[in-house]
């Protein structure tokens, strides 16, 4: 009975068929516990990207309370949307850390940018086997502010070759709004000598180039390199049509009868020349000036109201606008029909050069855009219009001397240039 009880025994010892259930409990155990881990490492990955979200979210609305300054700390706005996300600072192991400007990256410095960083220590279970810290899971955004004010300058040349200058002692004062160079070479803008250029903000398609002292006011806040080109805000005005000639180069001069007066009735042909103390009034409306030039000088009087001039021609005859040598000049565009907001506007078939120029020595009031679409605009020897709403959109444009431009057009019926909302950089 012994004998049979110990053969069974060793039988039993020897026998293969329990190792099959052994090794599936074992496999069984770390299948489940590496589907746990693969859970956890999902969570994290989840975690992270809420974070992220939060993060851009919380870096675009700091750098939209920069734009408007509202508030006035962009740390309480970022602050307020990553809480709105569940990522509320101090809390649950949580920090949001705002640095106005950037502390790290490719913008640090720029006082125009706004950095979020969400972080958030995170205990994983399993993790913890392997690694023995908690987890601290993080994410990082940089938004930059944009232009909520619109630019009053536009350079529509967009080749390597535009060049946008200012010369000399220029400064030029934008106020309250921005200058968009479109220029894509490494001198799109160019500014040399002792040249000021101030502006809420300053886009080029390219580079900037200085020689001597230029100073751009703020240039760390308001200058961006290398952006898109800005888009014409006239592009769909069509050029009022016109045919044949009443008036064939009109001179007006002084006259001792006092005022004279101008009219939208033809086509001015080789344009209109007004000199030697004229006093002018520009009746309403559209005028269409072929070849020559509309030309203002002399310590000449001129005003108009609901005036759009318009500069065309044929062949290599377009008419151009010089407005210099002490005038005085006074002028606002239609606010309404189809050439609202348009003072000047000059053909798209005009030739670069010899372009349009307004030199100084001139007292002007332009109100509205001064349109030149394919001819450069030269602003000379300090030129200074105290209209609250001028535009100036020109293939290129140079500046010597004192200039200024104000972009208050709420009521003028003029179209937005450039404006732009905040952007995520990094």
């Amino acid at each position: 009975m012994l004998h049979r009880i110990a053969r069974q025994v060793a039988k039993a010892r020897h026998s293969r068929q329990g190792s099959v259930v052994i090794m599936l409990a074992l496999m069984l155990v770390l299948l489940i516990g590496f589907t746990a881990l693969g859970t956890e490492v999902t969570f994290a990955l989840f975690k992270q990207r809420q974070m992220q979200s939060a993060a851009s979210a919380a870096a675009l609305g700091g750098a939209a309370a920069l734009m408007t300054g509202h508030p006035a700390d962009p740390a309480t706005e970022a602050h307020a949307i990553t809480a709105t996300a569940g990522f509320v600072h101090g809390t649950g192991g949580v920090t949001v850390t705002v640095n106005h400007p950037p502390l790290s990256g490719a913008h640090i410095g720029n006082t125009s940018a706004v950095e979020v960083i969400v972080a958030q220590s995170q205990t994983l279970l399993l993790s913890s086997l392997f690694r023995a810290r908690s987890w601290n899971i993080a994410a990082r955004a940089v938004a930059t502010q944009g232009n909520n004010s619109g630019d009053c300058i536009l350079s529509l040349d967009s080749t390597t070759a535009a060049i946008d200058a200012l010369g000399g002692s220029a400064h030029l004062i934008l106020n309250k709004c921005g200058m968009a160079v479109n220029g894509t070479g490494t001198k799109a803008l160019s500014m040399t000598g002792a040249s000021i250029l101030t502006a809420a903000s300053v886009s080029v398609s390219g580079l900037v180039y200085k020689y001597g002292s230029p100073v751009i006011t703020n240039e760390a806040q308001v200058l961006k390199t290398l952006q898109p080109p800005v888009a014409d805000p006239y592009a769909s005005v069509q050029l009022p049509s016109s045919s044949g000639c009443k008036y064939n180069s009109l001179h007006l001069a002084h006259s001792n009868s006092g005022t004279q007066y101008l009219y939208p009735d033809g086509v001015y042909c080789q344009g209109i020349s007004l000199t030697n103390d004229a006093v002018v009034v520009m009746a309403p409306g559209v005028y269409i000036i072929n070849g020559g030039s509309f030309a203002v000088g002399g310590a000449v009087k001129l005003t108009g109201t609901g005036v759009t001039i318009v500069l065309t021609g044929s062949g290599g005859s377009y008419a151009t606008a010089t407005i210099t040598n002490g005038a005085n000049v006074t002028l606002t565009a239609p606010t309404t029909g189809a050439t609202s907001g348009l003072l000047f506007f000059a053909d798209r078939n005009s030739p670069a050069s010899p372009g349009s120029s307004f030199i100084g020595g001139a007292a002007v009031n332009l109100t509205g855009a001064l349109y030149f679409p394919s001819q450069n605009v030269a602003f000379l020897n300090g030129l200074t219009t105290t209209s609250t709403c001028t535009q100036l959109i020109a293939w290129q444009a140079t500046f010597t001397g004192a200039a200024s431009f104000n972009n208050n057009c709420a009521t003028a019926g003029t179209g937005a240039i450039g404006t732009s909302p905040s952007q995520l950089v990094e």
